[in-house]
């Protein structure tokens, strides 16, 4: 008997009004850099895009400034600070500023509002989340993380008005890790009645995840036998258990479709 496993991953999420942050699906997009706690973080949302003032394309003047990525489109690196529960721009860099070293001139960006090398965020309201601990990786090469934890802080004007933190923001199961171990589950609780029904046929099975592990939805595509098609739903519904994914706050919808075939003689 042999089976082939082929699957393929998309997700969707929602953009915030100001707090900016990168889409999944996107490409991969460029991180600010946050400094808070001693530590230099990675950050994908952006408050700079929330400044009234904004246009990424006048940032570098005459400068010709492009990211050297595919799909890329953000050119700079925004440098965060939160000092005192208060949000500062410390600095602005090229995308390319290990190799050709430009940054912005604060002073000239944001007129008689630099104190101590620093600008005062009080345009930002919004979320920024801070990500913590393990990563993986979703979407297309590179794609964009998802991170074990993450804080989640509230502004308003510039001041946090709110902390939360959240850990166990993925399961990854060993049915996404090894697409093997779905042919066995579903090889472990056929009858040979449904055995017999299933020779030669090709199953489309299309899962979709929710809010935990037990919360996943099942759909199939190429059965003709509504009876053999609603076992074997129900035989996929009881998986010890699968994936689920949240970022900045929010559950990801992971569609994952398989192609189960069977090619036995």
């Amino acid at each position: 008997m042999k089976r082939i496993l082929l699957y393929i991953i998309f997700l969707s999420s929602n953009i915030g009004l100001c707090q900016y942050q990168q889409k999944a699906g996107q490409p991969y997009t460029e991180p600010d850099l946050l400094i808070w706690k001693n530590d230099t973080i990675q950050i994908q949302t952006f408050p700079l895009y929330c400044w009234s003032k904004f246009d990424q394309n006048k940032l570098f003047d005459t400068q010709n400034v492009k990211p050297e990525c595919w799909g890329c489109l953000k050119n700079y690196t925004a440098e965060w600070k939160i000092i005192n529960d208060k949000l500062y721009l410390s600095n602005i860099y090229s995308f390319n500023f290990k190799k050709d070293s430009i940054k912005i001139d604060l002073n000239k960006l944001f007129p008689n509002k630099v104190e101590s090398n620093l600008v005062f965020a009080n345009w930002y309201s919004g979320d920024l989340f801070v990500p913590q601990g393990e990563k993986i990786w979703m979407s297309q090469s590179p794609g964009f993380p998802i991170y074990e934890s993450e804080w989640n802080l509230t502004f308003k004007e510039g001041k946090i008005e709110n902390k939360v933190f959240k850990t166990g923001n993925y399961h990854k199961s060993i049915y996404t890790q090894d697409p093997k171990e779905i042919v066995s589950f579903i090889d472990n609780h056929l009858d040979q009645e449904t055995r017999t029904k299933l020779k030669n046929k090709r199953i489309s099975i299309l899962f979709k995840t929710g809010k935990s592990k037990k919360d996943y939805s099942v759909s199939l595509k190429g059965v003709d036998d509504k009876k053999l098609e609603l076992k074997l739903i129900n035989i996929l519904k009881v998986l010890p258990d699968f994936d689920y994914y949240y970022r900045h706050g929010e559950e990801l919808n992971l569609t994952i479709p398989l192609t189960y075939i069977d090619n036995r003689l």
